[in-house]
């Protein structure tokens, strides 16, 4: 007659569910609940047949890369925001400034718009016009600089 111990069940089953509702409150697995996953399924090996090592080191150097990825991640979209935010302090500069574009078009900057992280001028003449399109800024017109400096 075989007797089965209840208790080791439903601790069992006690310490997974208290896993499983700390990771599907967010909906992923943290570090902490990928150790407490390794630890239970350590503890609870058949000591005749245990799991392979080489399979949980392989687990947890993934586990690492995905979160160290995640990071980088998340710093390369705080860079952005910052980056964002330094082009848009500098296009408010612009405004009353004159500008040459790369394809020849000039104007007085009147205006600027911010749309997904892009900076757009808006020039005298109603053009819009890219930030990275700026081919040279300037404090007086083009056309009122190169006729002073004909008249002399």
């Amino acid at each position: 007659m075989s007797v089965t111990s209840t208790t080791d069940t439903s601790s069992t089953t006690s310490s997974s569910s208290t896993s499983s509702s700390s990771s599907s409150t967010n909906g992923t697995l943290n570090s902490t609940d990928f150790l407490q996953l390794f630890t239970k399924q350590l503890q609870y090996q058949n000591p005749m047949n245990p799991m392979d090592s080489s399979n949980f080191t392989s687990q947890l150097s993934q586990f690492a890369s995905v979160e160290a990825l995640t990071n980088i991640q998340s710093g390369v979209s705080t860079l952005n925001t910052y980056s964002n935010s330094l082009n848009n302090m500098m296009a408010a500069n612009m405004i009353g400034k004159y500008v040459t574009m790369n394809d020849g078009t000039t104007g007085q900057i009147t205006g600027i718009s911010f749309s997904n992280g892009v900076s757009s001028l808006t020039l005298s003449d109603g053009t819009t016009a890219y930030m990275g399109n700026v081919k040279e800024i300037s404090s007086t017109s083009s056309s009122s600089s190169s006729s002073s400096s004909s008249s002399t």
